[in-house]
């Protein structure tokens, strides 16, 4: 599981989604699914796809993970880093 795309603070989080997104697909979702409980599956559906869209939320390309791991070792040293626009002409 590679976490690189997350920020550091939230990596906990995200890894505790994924291990609850393949704990509902492993688990629940197929013992409902043999149980023919389909509006169980539905509910746990819904619960992956809550997960999933958290996941979405958080996740960051991994140049902007580096830039913000950048910005806060700035910040440790007592240099206040912020973003600026390009002026429209």
């Amino acid at each position: 599981m590679n976490l690189n795309h997350f920020l550091k603070t939230d990596r906990d989080k995200a890894e505790r989604l994924i291990k609850s997104i393949h704990f509902l697909d492993d688990e629940l979702l197929s013992d409902a699914i043999t149980d023919q409980d389909f509006d169980g599956c539905i509910e746990v559906a819904l619960s992956i796809i809550s997960n999933c869209e958290e996941l979405k939320r958080m996740h960051h390309p991994e140049q902007v993970v580096q830039l913000h791991d950048l910005a806060n070792q700035f910040l440790s040293k007592g240099l206040n880093v912020s973003t600026i626009k390009r002026s429209i002409k």
